[in-house]
């Protein structure tokens, strides 16, 4: 049967990657976006349905090619968790990062626990909720808030070549990247509690 909410992850994750457009972020794509488990399991959701789509127009009822492989069992992990004698393992980076990388070097420093990344989307969404950032009234990608500016984030402009399209990426400096650590349990206590909430919706 398909998916109908596959369906639109994977036309969403396609169409995005090949404007060179980060499938879950306003950042251009890189290698390590692509390599990412996010990713990678968006593409596996993508090919599962163009494998029963095929098979339900009777494209490749015949071909070996369309098969969808099966999925290797996940490890189940812990919810991300972060707790106070942890952040001292965190040092904010000389230049101001964005939100990739920000988020990358904080799933590295606590690789060794084993537990769920953290994504730029969910820093994201507790920066939103939090209010540093606010999506702007044309929808687009997040900027600072003027509380989020007075933190010290900051905004450039950039216009992808192949459309010509406009978009901002935001900078977080040594202060704004401190106070992202200090409050990675809160981060973690609002995820969780998303959880629940869905948990509890479903």
């Amino acid at each position: 049967m398909l998916d109908i909410n596959k369906l639109r992850n994977a036309y969403n994750v396609i169409h995005r990657m090949s404007q060179n457009r980060h499938p879950f972020a306003e950042e251009e794509l890189s290698l390590e976006v692509v390599q990412s488990a996010q990713v990678q399991e968006a593409l596996a959701d993508a090919a599962e349905v163009i494998a029963v789509y095929g098979k339900i127009m009777n494209l490749v009822s015949q071909s070996t090619s369309f098969k969808v492989a099966p999925k290797t069992p996940k490890a189940v992990k812990n919810s991300f968790v972060v707790e106070q004698d942890d952040i001292r393992r965190l040092q904010p980076m000389t230049e101001a990062a964005n939100i990739t990388k920000l988020v990358k070097y904080i799933n590295d420093t606590f690789a060794y626990k084993e537990m769920h990344n953290l994504t730029t989307v969910e820093l994201g969404r507790w920066l939103e909720n939090t209010g540093y950032l606010q999506v702007p009234e044309d929808g687009r990608n997040k900027i600072p808030t003027e509380k989020g500016s007075a933190l010290g984030i900051v905004t450039e402009k950039r216009v992808r070549q192949a459309t010509g399209e406009v978009y901002y990426i935001n900078f977080y400096p040594q202060p704004a990247q401190q106070f992202i650590f200090d409050n990675l349990p809160a981060v973690a206590e609002f995820l969780a509690k998303e959880k629940e909430e869905k948990r509890a919706d479903a």
